[in-house]
């Protein structure tokens, strides 16, 4: 019998013990599947609390109040913290197309609110777990031209794999990232060289345990499965364009493109939509332009549509800018941004890894 999401994130992906103290964040569409959660942590002895977010009260704070106060840390949520030992969160708002009249200056002082959070999070070594089906709603598929119902089945089929076996393949390739130095990446429009092997590899297959939290990852997803470390900050040179569009901001960003000068974007453009990444881009501080992430997808049932998750699409080639400190990095924004390709070339020391796409091992 098929083990349910909520069975799967207590006992498997977080591994929760008696008497640990678990936060479920949850908007008003995930309230069930909160209530699912709280209620595995309970029966595995441990004491879970529910936080609720609203669409309602998310859109009128970034609408009315202003950005000193939405940049303001939450005390509170930063004290209960202290006595958290796992966070789980649900995904939202239910309904992203108000993000369209958001200017950028507000979502950014929301996002430097987040920040708090984020580091207390590492300093604690809080094990936290993001669920991608929060976001999967008819309301966010109507806004980016999403099949609802054909996402929904991509996200449970790609959350139900055999996780040990795409651990195993990602092990494989870990090994390999972390024994290379010289990376290229090639694809239309696309060539971009880079060093890696200064951090260690993670491989991101949907459970944090004791080595994780070892190495200082904490953070993983449902559904899982890339493979990821964070380059050498200065050493990324030349140009990508991203062959999958992007959803931010109530938008599908198409044709993003990135120049690279000594790890630095020195310009970003896109073919469609660029207002929707460069209205979170310009107004945010750090190393918001630095390269930040490299990763290759595992996950054999993922299937990229233009969200957040197309990284764990087996074979996809994904390259990030801006915060990696979850990944041993010291590049330290409250922006951070993933963009993918389908069908890139990656080479590491002059072999290929992934071939058009496809990987080759």
């Amino acid at each position: 019998m098929r083990r349910t999401l909520a069975d799967r994130v207590v006992n498997s992906s977080l591994r929760v013990k008696p008497d640990e103290t678990v936060i479920v964040n949850t908007w008003q569409h995930t309230i069930s599947l909160a209530n699912d959660i709280a209620f595995e942590a309970r029966k595995a002895g441990a004491v879970p609390i529910i936080r609720l977010e609203t669409d309602e009260l998310w859109w009128k704070a970034l609408n009315k109040i202003p950005s000193e106060n939405l940049r303001k840390p939450e005390r509170h949520g930063l004290q209960m913290l202290e006595e958290t030992n796992v966070s789980i969160m649900l995904g939202g708002p239910e309904d992203p197309a108000t993000y369209r009249r958001v200017d950028g200056t507000k979502l950014a002082a929301s996002f430097e609110s987040f920040q708090a959070w984020y580091e207390k999070v590492r300093e604690k070594k809080i094990r936290v777990a993001d669920l991608l089906i929060g976001h999967v709603t008819k309301q966010r598929a109507r806004t980016y031209g999403f099949n609802y119902a054909g996402w929904r089945r991509t996200v449970e089929n790609a959350s139900n794999v055999d996780y040990a076996k795409m651990a195993q393949l990602g092990k494989k390739i870990a090994n390999i990232f972390d024994s290379g130095k010289h990376v290229e990446v090639i694809s239309s429009g696309t060539k971009l060289t880079m060093e890696i092997g200064s951090h260690p590899a993670n491989v991101e297959d949907g459970i944090v345990d004791q080595q994780d939290m070892d190495r200082g990852f904490l953070f993983t997803s449902i559904p899982a499965g890339l493979v990821v470390t964070a380059p050498l900050p200065s050493s990324a040179q030349g140009m990508i364009k991203f062959d999958l569009p992007r959803a931010q901001k109530g938008r599908l960003i198409k044709g993003l493109t990135w120049e690279f000068q000594n790890g630095q974007v020195v310009k970003a453009s896109a073919d469609k939509y660029a207002d929707a990444f460069l209205d979170l881009y310009n107004p945010a501080t750090g190393d918001k332009d630095r390269i930040a992430s490299l990763s290759i997808g595992i996950n054999p049932a993922s299937k990229p549509i233009g969200y957040t998750n197309d990284d764990i699409g087996l074979g996809i080639v994904s390259i990030g800018i801006g915060e990696n400190q979850y990944l041993g990095g010291n590049n330290r924004s409250e922006f951070g941004f993933t963009g993918s390709f389908s069908k890139a070339t990656l080479k590491i020391d002059g072999k290929t890894l992934v071939g058009k796409g496809r990987l080759v091992l």
